[in-house]
C-alpha cells in the first residue's frame, strides 16, 4: 500500500474528528499505536494538538464568526501539528505505526489521533476555565423539564 502526504494529511485531520465507535473495531496493533501516542503525549503536546483542533475547525463557516486567526497563526499552528505528529508517529511510535498501518491501513491512523484526540480533550475539560464555560450552558437548560423526564425514566 501507498500512502500519499495528502491522504495521510486527510487521515490524520479525519482521525482527531471521528466518533468513538470507530476505535471499536481497531486490531491489537492499532490499539498499541493508540497507547503509544498517548503514552508519549506530554500536556504541551495535547495543547498543541488542542491548538490545531480548534483553528482547523474554526474554519468551518458555521463556526468561523467565533474565532479569526490570521494566515500567520494558522501556519503557525499548522507548522507545530505537522511537526508533533511527525515526532509521535516517526520517532516515538514507529514500530506501532508500522504494524498497525499493515493490519488496518490508513484507518489505524485515524483510529489512533482520534483516541489521541479525545485524550486531549478529556485533559481540556478539566481547566477550570473550560468547566466554568461548560457550567454556564447548563443554566440556559429546561432543567425542571430533564429532571422530570430522568425521574420518570428511572421510576419506570
Amino acid at each position: 500500500m501507498t500512502l500519499s502526504i495528502k491522504t495521510l494529511g486527510f487521515a490524520l485531520a479525519l482521525g482527531l474528528s471521528l466518533p468513538v465507535a470507530s476505535h471499536a473495531l481497531a486490531s491489537p496493533e492499532t490499539d498499541a499505536l493508540s497507547a503509544c501516542l498517548i503514552r508519549s503525549s506530554t500536556p504541551q503536546d495535547k495543547l498543541v494538538l488542542t491548538r490545531w483542533a480548534f483553528a482547523a475547525i474554526s474554519k468551518h463557516e458555521g463556526v468561523s464568526d467565533l474565532a479569526s486567526l490570521s494566515d500567520a497563526q494558522m501556519a503557525s499552528v499548522d507548522k507545530a501539528g505537522g511537526a508533533l505528529f511527525s515526532r509521535l508517529l516517526i520517532e516515538n511510535c514507529p514500530t506501532e505505526t508500522t504494524a498497525a498501518i499493515r493490519t488496518d491501513g490508513v484507518k489505524a491512523i485515524e483510529t489512533a489521533l482520534s483516541d489521541l484526540g479525545q485524550s486531549a480533550m478529556q485533559d481540556l475539560a478539566g481547566d477550570p476555565g473550560v468547566q466554568g464555560a461548560l457550567v454556564g450552558m447548563v443554566g440556559y437548560m429546561d432543567q425542571a423539564r430533564l429532571l422530570k423526564m430522568l425521574s420518570d425514566a428511572a421510576s419506570k
